[in-house]
C-alpha cells in the first residue's frame, strides 16, 4: 500500500515553501495535530534549495492500535524535508523522510508543488515501511492512511497559518 494524495492550496508555491521553512508553521502544525513540538532547524536559504528538520513527539494514544504494544510511552519522529530550488516555471519538489526513534519505521514521500496562479497543487506519493519481523507490513499498512490524512491536512493548515500572519 502507498500514500497518493493531491490537494490544492490557496497559496503560491513561494508561500508554501516559506511554510516548510518556518519554525512558527512547524509549531502551528503540531498544535493542530495535538502532538508535541520538540525542535526545528533549517539549512539553506528558503528562496533556493533548503532542508528543514522537525522533531515531534506523539503520545501513545495517538499511535495506531496495532503499534501501541511497541510504543507504550509514545514515540518521537524526525522529519527531514529537502526542498528543491524553484524550477523555471516556479515548481518545486519536496523529498520528505520521517524516522521514528527507537523503532524500525520510516516514511518517505515526494511532493510536487505545482504553481496554478495564486494556488499550488500538491501531489504527494510515498510509502511507510516497518522492519519489525512478522508484523512490520501490517503496522506500515495501518500507518499509511494516517500519513495520507496528515499530508492532505497540511494544505489547509498552510492556508490557515498564512491568514493569521
Amino acid at each position: 500500500m502507498a500514500v497518493n494524495e493531491t490537494t490544492t492550496v490557496n497559496a503560491t508555491v513561494d508561500q508554501v515553501a516559506q511554510a516548510f521553512a518556518s519554525e512558527d508553521f512547524a509549531r502551528f502544525v503540531c498544535d493542530k495535530l495535538k502532538i508535541g513540538f520538540e525542535g526545528f532547524s533549517v539549512d539553506g536559504d528558503p528562496s533556493g534549495a533548503f532542508t528543514a528538520t522537525s522533531t515531534r513527539a506523539v503520545s501513545a494514544d495517538r499511535v495506531p492500535d496495532m503499534a501501541k504494544k511497541f510504543v507504550s510511552k509514545g514515540l518521537k519522529m524526525t522529519q527531514v524535508d529537502s526542498v528543491s530550488a524553484p524550477a523555471a516555471d516556479g515548481a518545486r519538489t519536496v523529498e520528505s523522510e520521517i524516522n521514528v526513534t527507537g523503532m524500525p519505521v520510516t516514511a518517505k514521500a515526494s511532493q510536487q508543488l505545482v504553481p496554478q496562479g495564486e494556488q499550488t497543487v500538491i501531489n504527494v506519493s510515498g510509502e511507510v515501511s516497518c522492519g519489525i519481523p512478522l508484523v512490520g507490513k501490517k503496522i506500515a499498512a495501518a500507518a499509511e492512511p494516517y500519513v495520507g490524512k496528515v499530508m492532505t491536512k497540511l494544505g489547509g493548515y498552510i492556508e490557515e497559518w498564512l491568514q493569521q500572519k
